[in-house]
């Protein structure tokens, strides 16, 4: 029998809770248990959890307080060392879960070290909104792509516990938690990618990754951003200090993935572009999923520049 953790971070959680409770319960792989750590919740939602514990007594459900604030990251970087089965998926507390799942995730991850599935937007009138990944990845990612340029949230991820001894070392960190497992992971080999969306994911303006922005750049406004992000010096020093962070504790086993952090760590414009012609030697692996040549080489050279640009942003905290 698969053992699958679900890994719950909640926070005042208490109007969206309920209805991602009851996709959890749909699932037709029922999960090994559910590892629930409330972040100090005020408006219900430590009860609301309390009570469906009780309503459920055959299901492993673990619920932990933190006695102080940790926030959104910390709190998943600790929870997740609380699984106890072979794979952990992570589970936002406003979304809502497609009843196949953990199933179709536990079938699809293979040899894999992680495994990510597409994902349907919705508004709070549970409106579908269109696909996170409109244009369908490769159900396979090889390993510096996925490590140049991270491209799933938390709630899409199901991971093998071995990579917990490596997070274990996160767990204090200001950094985000769903780029941190995505990298680690890539560090150990290439990623599975599920096109089917498998979560209804909320867009709101209480949800943590909202950003109104994100879908209406032009087709070439982004590298015009790329390039004028090497002036943002927050950007580049989030960046250098994300990849710092990660260069002693990343256990690297491609020797072009080690020297990447490398230059990614030291962050000076000479270092940064040595990177980008890295990425351009190899971009059939920083790029997997562009067919034309010039395009993809063009997207290859770019991709540090577009870590700092997009991940820059919030990456890890200053």
């Amino acid at each position: 029998m698969v053992k699958v953790s679900v890994i719950i971070c909640t926070y005042n959680g208490a109007s969206y809770l309920a209805g991602q409770l009851d996709s959890l319960l749909a699932q037709t792989c029922p999960p090994y248990e559910l590892v629930v750590q409330d972040d100090g919740s005020s408006d219900g939602t430590w009860e609301m959890l309390e009570a469906f514990r009780a309503a459920h007594p055959g299901l492993c459900i673990r619920l932990f307080r933190n006695p102080e604030r940790l926030g959104y990251n910390r709190n998943f970087l600790s929870a997740v060392q609380r699984a106890g089965g072979d794979f952990i998926a992570c589970c936002d507390q406003d979304d809502l879960w497609h009843p196949e799942k953990l199933e179709m995730l536990a079938r699809e991850i293979g040899n894999a070290p992680l495994v990510f599935h597409n994902s349907m937007l919705m508004d709070n009138e549970h409106r579908e909104l269109g696909l996170l990944h409109a244009r369908p990845l490769p159900p396979l990612i090889p390993s510096l792509g996925a490590v140049l340029y991270p491209r799933a949230y938390g709630h899409q991820l199901m991971f093998r516990r071995e990579l917990l001894p490596v997070l274990a070392a996160f767990t204090h960190e200001e950094v985000s938690y769903d780029y941190l497992i995505y990298t680690v992971a890539a560090a150990w080999g290439a990623l599975h990618y599920v096109h089917q969306p498998l979560v209804w994911w909320r867009r709101h303006t209480q949800a943590t990754t909202y950003n109104p922005q994100t879908q209406k750049a032009g087709r070439w406004d982004g590298y015009v951003r790329a390039v004028e992000a090497l002036r943002q010096n927050e950007n580049r020093e989030r960046t250098r200090r994300y990849f710092a962070l990660l260069q002693d504790r990343l256990p690297c086993r491609d020797a072009r993935i080690a020297r990447v952090v490398r230059l990614l760590a030291k962050g000076s414009l000479t270092d940064l572009l040595a990177a980008c012609r890295l990425s351009l030697r190899y971009n059939r692996e920083a790029v997997p999923d562009v067919a034309d040549a010039r395009t993809r080489r063009l997207r290859a050279f770019f991709l540090p520049l577009f870590f700092v640009r997009d991940h820059g942003r919030y990456i890890i905290r200053l």
